[in-house]
């Protein structure tokens, strides 16, 4: 199981795109307020997922710790597993394909 999600950071609210990439990473206990012990990274976000974060911490020398547990963060855009078209948000922790209808978990 894992208790973190990897994350290219590649822009900047008052800056806009970074010349350079930095990492980060979205631990579980910060996916969300509340009852971290049912937060599933997975079901949170998935590879290709451009999500909205706040830096928490500078982390390590390699890595910013980030933060989606407010309620306007997470992910912002992300693509169907099965049709691969870009998902709808339908609620605060799914998101729905326009084509094929599926809905899958995400944060």
């Amino acid at each position: 199981m894992t208790n973190m999600a990897m994350i290219e950071i590649v822009a900047a609210e008052e800056i806009g795109s970074l010349k350079e990439h930095h990492g980060g990473v979205i631990r579980k206990e910060d996916v969300r307020v509340g009852a971290t012990e049912e937060v599933q990274i997975y079901e949170s976000f998935r590879p290709g997922d451009v999500v909205c974060a706040k830096i928490i911490s500078l982390g390590d020398s390699r890595r910013y710790y980030l933060s989606t547990a407010d309620n306007d963060l997470g992910v912002i855009r992300a693509t169907c597993s099965t049709s691969g078209q870009v998902m709808a948000p339908i609620s605060w922790k799914e998101m729905e394909c326009p084509k094929t209808k599926v809905k899958e978990p995400r944060k």
